[in-house]
């Protein structure tokens, strides 16, 4: 099995709903976001999937949520912001731009900040 990884990152504020602390009022972060695609297969030049075209789409989602106030936009306008929530999310929609029969997407990981983060996957 190849997985392939690119990192970016993207600015945005959200609060948490029912928190019993601070992360309940308005703050911000610098996310990053680290997309993992798996394949079995590579074609004849030994590429599975581009680093492009993972950057690429994951910079699609990332350009809805980026300078944002997560609260206010889908879905976290009803479903709370966190961190666990954000990398779900990020693994569905990134997963719908570039999942095909030979290359998903393996794990998503959002670093919330430089020493906290939470990877989703459906293993």
């Amino acid at each position: 099995m190849f997985v392939l990884k690119i990192v970016t990152d993207f600015a945005s504020a959200h609060s948490l709903r029912n928190y019993p602390g601070d992360c309940s009022r308005l703050h911000g972060h610098n996310w990053q976001v680290e997309v993992s695609v798996c394949s079995k297969v590579i074609d004849d030049n030994g590429i599975a999937i581009d680093f492009r075209e993972i950057k690429k789409q994951t910079k699609f989602v990332i350009k809805r949520l980026d300078h944002q106030y997560l609260n206010e936009i889908e879905p976290f306008d009803v479903l709370n912001p966190t961190a666990e929530n954000i990398a779900k999310y990020f693994f569905d929609e990134v997963g719908l731009l570039i999942n095909n029969e030979s290359v998903k997407v393996k794990e998503v990981m959002i670093w919330e900040t430089p020493r906290s983060a939470v990877t989703y996957s459906e293993k």
